[in-house]
């Protein structure tokens, strides 16, 4: 296939083609940082749940099956670098696209923000324990960003192979702290993580780490990011969408077994670690617990780089669509949408240098990772709605009951619990307030798409990932 950069029309394009479907599904595996993902947030959910903290992970991962259903669906159809933001621009319209940019924009970015104070924090505590040395994390945090954003801006294709190289090493030592977990004569094996008579406070108690444990899926979709540089997007895309849910639900529902019957099945002994994971590798793996620290170290980094390929992708789209400003289009000589990576890390690490400053790194992980969880269930709630509305507006003679509605729906419910744990009432500061910051931001998407939309004339979705020039979505014209 060509690989272009600039469409011979002058429209901006990112390289088509250059990434292989097995860089893409390894990417998208990446993606789910199994390591820094469970590390950092098992021990809400267990504080939630209790001891039958695998419900939760179970019915998440049932959740987001629904939601992997829908952007599959969408993605077949719609292989766009815009993903979501496409995905409701061109079934409502450009308003809900410009708003959904907005949404999507701010979540995603302080998610990411959440993601360099981890790394920050935690290498810090690398460095203290291993080495002594007394390093400010923040210090630490923006070297990381510099050198991570110089590997994007560099191209897709090597920021992708460090991506992939740190998670077979994340895997390998997730695997061998389970290893040594199963040798070890004192470990007491039992089913008691997935048994419903030991949750905490009943069904009330998996709603409680229903939105971390929703946080620790996000990586699944961010392959959609990646539609207008991989080859056959639209087969490609939607099979890595399955497989990277695949390997999530059931990494996770091991390393919960794992870590559940490592602490002797004791939740006072799991949650009285904020990294409960790593305090068991230490423990178990004895003078080589260096490996799974720089499992956290390797595991954050890949999840930075495969968040931010894939969610300033979506900025690209949007710039190029005039539902963003339109610099955010602009594209360098390796094809990297440089403008939006510069703004999106830029935004991030402010974020994360001031909040940084009157809070540690673990805390401001925490509250970042709430703060994003609502735009983000609402973005994917919106998208299972989308589902039945696209399909039956543009390809009605493929419309299915069980997969573009039922299911649809079923996802639309399952969003409904993260947003009650993160807008119900009893809230502590500063999580009371993140509704209304939210509401800000949504209020400020509708004022500035209602601007935009007397200004200008929207294409959205006008480029496809697979077209090789700027012809028009033909679906666009239906707007």
């Amino acid at each position: 296939m060509k690989k272009l950069g600039i469409s011979d029309l002058g429209v901006p394009r990112l390289t088509q083609g250059a990434l292989s479907a097995s860089e893409v599904v390894a990417a998208s595996l990446a993606n789910v940082a199994p390591a820094m993902s469970f590390m950092f947030s098992f021990a809400v959910v267990e504080e939630g749940a209790g001891l039958a903290s695998g419900l939760t992970i179970v019915l998440v991962a049932v959740a987001i099956l629904f939601h992997a259903n829908s952007i599959s669906q969408l993605s077949k159809k719609l292989p766009s670098s815009g993903s979501y933001i496409t995905y409701v621009g061109t079934t409502f319209g450009p308003v809900a696209g410009i708003v959904t940019a907005v949404l999507a924009a701010f979540g995603y970015i302080v998610s990411t923000a959440g993601l360099m104070a981890i790394l920050g924090g935690w290498t810090a505590v690398i460095v203290h324990r291993f080495f002594g040395m007394q390093i400010p994390w923040t210090e630490i945090t923006v070297i990381g960003v510099v050198l991570l954003g110089y590997l994007m801006i560099r191209g897709v294709k090597i920021s992708t192979r460090w991506l992939v190289i740190g998670f077979f090493f994340e895997v390998a030592a997730l695997i061998l702290v389970a290893f040594f977990v199963l040798l070890n004569p004192h470990t007491i094996f039992s089913w008691d993580a997935f048994n419903p008579a030991k949750l905490k406070g009943g069904f009330a108690g998996i709603s409680v780490g229903f939105p971390i444990a929703i946080w620790m899926f996000t990586g699944v979709g961010n392959s959609m990011g990646l539609a207008e540089d991989t080859k056959n997007p639209r087969h490609v895309i939607p099979r890595s969408i399955f497989i990277s849910l695949l390997f999530a639900s059931v990494i996770y529902v091991f390393l919960t077994w794992i870590t559940t019957i490592g602490f002797q099945n004791n939740t006072s002994a799991i949650t009285h670690f904020s990294v409960p994971f790593v305090s068991l590798g230490a423990a178990v793996l004895g003078p080589l617990a260096i490996i799974v620290y720089l499992a956290g170290f390797t595991s954050t980094f890949a999840e930075i780089i495969g968040a931010t390929n894939g969610q300033t992708r979506m900025f690209f789209s949007a710039g190029r669509d005039h539902l963003l400003p339109r610099v955010l289009s602009r594209v360098n000589r390796f094809h990297s949408p440089w403008v939006a990576l510069i703004f999106y890390l830029g935004t991030g690490l402010t974020i994360t240098l001031i909040w940084g400053h009157y809070v540690g790194p673990i805390t401001l992980f925490g509250y970042l990772g709430s703060l994003a969880g609502i735009p983000i269930a609402l973005i994917y709630l919106g998208v299972n709605l989308v589902v039945p509305v696209y399909y039956l507006r543009r390809h009605r003679e493929e419309f299915k009951i069980g997969v573009h509605l039922i299911i649809p729906l079923l996802g639309v419910i399952t969003m409904i619990f993260p947003l009650a744990g993160l807008l119900g009432p009893g809230q502590q500061i500063p999580f009371k307030v993140f509704p209304w910051v939210v509401a800000a931001i949504l209020g400020f998407g509708l004022i500035y798409a209602v601007w935009a939309r007397s200004r200008h004339t929207f294409t959205v979705g006008h480029i496809l990932a697979d077209t090789e020039d700027a012809v028009k979505n033909p679906e666009e014209q239906m707007l």
